[in-house]
């Protein structure tokens, strides 16, 4: 959120908490409640869109690199055994496709890391009726299976998070204006009849609506027109 958009959510707030502290003045009137209620719920879209927004992501790079460096172990260990049966039985290909090490992994890309330890997992479901002598069974894979999924649901929640804080970004750019454009032309005019008829009132509304900039020059106040 920038300063312009910091400044009209501070005015939103102060206008939100004038009206609820004045609430039997304007209670009465179905189209300010209805006006009301709609601005509340821009307000709280604007505080879910922020919420997004300025949500700590970098802890998924951290998952992701965690879970690989599981699925990766994992792989190198059953990869292992399942080498070492296949050169007990002569089958070469076997062997030779089970021969990777931990750096050749490491320079893969993120999903084709993926699919070489995927490989190895089903290289070693092939043969599992052989490997119950070399440590690898049907739960063995099955836990084996669990990392990798791991892995890739790790793999995309960086760009899910990306993606979701832009949406929140163009979100809040869109609730600033639509809201605005509420007070601007729905409850300023439904106000201004307490000019006459509370007049005290009408002057905190006003001074809410004021848009101060609070960080400092830059951006002048923006009042809203003054009583005729």
């Amino acid at each position: 959120m920038n300063q312009y958009q910091e400044n009209r959510l501070s005015m939103f707030y102060t206008v939100k908490s004038t009206l609820e502290a004045n609430n039997a003045v304007w209670s009465g009137t179905p189209a300010i409640v209805t006006v009301k209620a709609e601005f509340d719920l821009q307000v709280k879209g604007l505080e879910d869109a922020l919420e997004i927004q300025v949500r700590d992501i970098s802890g998924h790079a951290v998952d992701k690199s965690n879970a690989e460096e599981a699925m990766i172990a994992e792989t190198l260990d059953v990869a292992g055994k399942v080498m070492a049966y296949a050169v007990a039985n002569t089958n070469e290909a076997l062997a030779e496709a089970m021969n990777i090490s931990a750096s050749e992994l490491r320079r893969y890309r993120d999903s084709i890391v993926a699919q070489r330890c995927q490989d190895v997992h089903d290289a070693a479901n092939g043969v599992l009726a052989s490997l119950a002598g070399y440590g690898v069974d049907a739960a063995k894979l099955l836990a084996f299976q669990a990392l990798i999924d791991a892995y890739l649901a790790a793999n995309t929640a960086p760009r899910l998070a990306i993606t979701a804080r832009k949406n929140a970004t163009a979100a809040i750019e869109l609730l600033i204006e639509e809201t605005l454009d509420l007070l601007h032309r729905r409850m300023d005019p439904l106000m201004q009849g307490y000019a006459i008829t509370n007049a005290s009132f009408y002057r905190l509304y006003t001074d809410a609506r004021v848009i101060v900039d609070l960080v400092g020059p830059g951006e002048q106040d923006e009042p809203v027109p003054p009583t005729p």
